[in-house]
């Protein structure tokens, strides 16, 4: 009987794992040069947890960094094998994030996960740069519906995203409680 349900359950986490490659972070993202030897899931991670733990408004070229990495990172850290061990409620709080974040600024949530993280990280840069043309080819309505300035908008009153940071606090102790997202 114990067997069945191991086995049920491995069935279920498995249908809910994602479909095809895990996506990859641009190299805007994840820390650049400083990322050397170091875990990106964590790196990530504390840059997530940096920007959702105190969201500054009228900045959103961070905004769309930051939720560019909560995508990669709720997409990602569940098929890494080394963190399939981490805390289940920090990777359902990661999960629950990313819906939060895709709301907040109109993703459809069927959208795929590198789309929304390249668009993300190519508005970053635009933003920054204050290159309209950029901007509105980094942000297809395809993948963002509301359009770019309605994006901008959003992302210039930092979406709420309570669960980012129960994400954080669960999965903090790392794969085997070594590593530190906080």
């Amino acid at each position: 009987m114990i067997h069945r349900a191991t086995l049920l359950l491995a069935l279920a986490v498995a249908a809910c794992a994602p479909e095809g490659p895990p996506p990859t972070l641009p190299q805007s993202l994840g820390g650049g040069p400083a990322a050397v030897g170091r875990d990106p899931m964590v790196l990530v991670g504390q840059e997530v947890v940096g920007f959702f733990r105190n969201p500054q408004a009228n900045q959103p070229a961070e905004a769309a960094r930051a939720v560019a990495e909560l995508e990669w990172l709720a997409d990602t850290l569940p098929r890494n094998p080394r963190w399939q061990t981490a805390n289940a409620t920090g990777l359902t709080a990661l999960q629950q994030a990313r819906y939060e974040a895709r709301s907040a600024l109109g993703i459809p949530q069927n959208a795929p996960a590198q789309s929304v993280i390249n668009g993300l990280s190519a508005a970053s840069t635009a933003i920054a740069a204050n290159n309209q043309a950029a901007l509105a080819s980094a942000l297809p309505r395809n993948v963002f519906p509301v359009g770019p300035q309605a994006v901008v908008q959003r992302l210039s009153a930092p979406p709420s995203v309570p669960s980012a940071m129960q994400a954080a606090f669960a999965l903090s102790g790392g794969p085997s409680g070594s590593a530190r997202m906080r």
